[in-house]
């Protein structure tokens, strides 16, 4: 019997998949033996069917079950594969419980989305927020604002946004947000009021994804490569049922590739075909490395089709929860109409500090400041995992503040966090970004370098490397 513990901090799905682990290592469940089916066993414990089925991707994906059409999923005979260290300590949940000693115990943390502490430009900051808080300005503080946002700040936006990224829109269409996941919800409303199918990028961006599936979506898988999205797949979706595709042309998230002019062009006349919506996440465009920006596709949308997505969290804070989007012009009857009544969820005084940032030129020297750290910290990284093992291929396109290790196939992302956690350092999978998780290749990680300082780089990538290597 499974037992799950709900005070624990370990995800459901996790401890399902521990103790289905152990039984299986331990003989318990023996080679031929089918597992009771999703439905069955989320019942006897009392998870959501889901829960269950992502346990048994993982296990599958490991290999210690497979399924078989028409019978389920099958324990595989364990004793005929030559177990190396990679198998014997598989255990995904220390990934999730090393979090509690981040504080004390952690030397690195190479996760996504959080900065070191030199990067936010507090005094210029500080600057603007006394500004906004001056006596001219109470009139302002003591009124709600637009529904959309700031108007100062949405007309800075429009000039931004078009000699930043080529899109074109007025500022009626740009809503300020408390974010990438606040957006969507609005989006959501917009164009899934009655529920439908969302186009989703396998692998994708998992926190996307959790807003579709809380807004009860059916959410389809379309393959990427090397070239992002692929285009033959949505060709299987003809007079298609998909409201809308999400996508991140620019950097797809997680592999880093960028999609190429001529499969835009594509993307968008087939969104114009079948009458679908496409949601352009933009997350992270300022940060190219070694080549000019590419437009976005909303650039070159002649059909008002792209409905584009941008964050400040990457450049500014991701504790600033300053977000936006811009509408195509036809959905703006729509929005007013739903949206009419709602007040925005970004404080004022936040809005005016960011609409002088960018008011100034002083966001663009910032933004210039941080690509110039960035790229040192990213050439850096690339080197130093050169020549701590040349098996290893890293697959990133020049772009963004993260990119995917490939290891040798004996090697496994389970095995490869635990080792690393025992050198004090917090490296990430991949698995969380596949909705067939059978699908994600087990030998890969997840590494960002946005929270560590440049000069721990080579003393993180020696740990690294004994935590991985030094054994052989």
């Amino acid at each position: 019997m499974i037992f799950i513990d709900k005070k624990s901090k370990t995800p459901y799905y996790l401890q399902i998949y521990s103790k289905l682990q152990a039984d299986i290592l331990n003989k318990k469940l023996k080679s031929g033996d089918v597992l009771k089916g999703s439905r069955m066993l989320s019942k006897e414990i009392g998870v959501g069917r889901n829960t269950v089925d992502n346990a048994y991707s993982q296990l599958a994906a490991e290999g210690y079950i497979e399924s078989k059409k028409g019978v389920g999923f099958i324990v595989q005979d364990i004793n005929e594969v030559n177990l190396s260290i990679t198998n014997t300590e598989s255990n995904q949940s220390f990934k999730y419980e090393s979090k509690n000693l981040k504080d004390n115990n952690i030397l690195y943390n190479l996760s996504y989305g959080d900065f070191t502490d030199d990067l936010f430009p507090a005094i210029q900051w500080k600057k603007y927020m006394l500004d906004a808080l001056s006596e001219k300005n109470m009139c302002k503080i003591n009124k709600c604002i637009d529904g959309k946002g700031d108007i100062l700040l949405r007309k800075q936006l429009v000039s931004y946004l078009n000699n930043s990224r080529g899109v074109c829109c007025n500022e009626d269409q740009i809503i300020i947000t408390s974010g990438l996941q606040h957006s969507l919800e609005i989006i959501c409303k917009l164009i899934f009021s009655d529920g439908g199918t969302i186009g989703f990028e396998e692998p994708g961006y998992d926190g996307a994804k959790v807003v579709f599936k809380n807004n009860n979506l059916k959410i389809e898988a379309l393959e990427v490569d090397d070239k992002g999205l692929k285009i033959s797949e949505l060709e299987n979706h003809k007079n298609s049922n998909l409201n809308a595709i999400y996508i991140t042309p620019s950097h797809q998230f997680p592999t880093g590739a960028t999609m190429p002019i001529n499969r835009r062009y594509e993307l968008l006349n087939w969104s114009y075909i079948n009458n679908t919506y496409i949601i352009e996440d933009d997350y992270d465009s300022e940060f190219g490395y070694n080549t000019n920006p590419i437009p976005s596709l909303q650039s070159i949308d002649k059909n008002d089709k792209v409905i584009y997505l941008g964050t400040f969290s990457k450049t500014l804070s991701p504790s600033i929860r300053i977000g936006y989007f811009v509408l195509p012009r036809h959905l703006l009857n729509i929005y007013n109409q739903t949206f009419d009544k709602y007040n925005n969820s970004v404080s004022w005084v936040d809005q005016y500090i960011l609409s002088k940032f960018i008011e100034t030129g002083f966001y663009e020297r910032h933004v210039r400041k941080l690509r110039l750290k960035f790229k040192k910290r990213f050439d850096l990284f690339i080197n130093e995992i050169t020549n701590m093992n040349s098996e290893i291929k890293i697959h990133q396109n020049g772009t963004g503040l993260y990119f995917i290790l490939e290891f040798p196939k004996k090697y496994s992302q389970d095995w490869l966090i635990k080792k690393a956690l025992d050198e004090q350092i917090i490296v990430y999978p991949t698995i969380q970004y596949w909705q067939n998780k059978e699908h994600c290749p087990k030998n890969t990680l997840f590494i960002a370098f946005s929270q560590i300082d440049i000069l721990d780089i080579p003393d993180c990538i020696s740990r690294l490397n004994k935590a991985w290597f030094s054994d052989i």
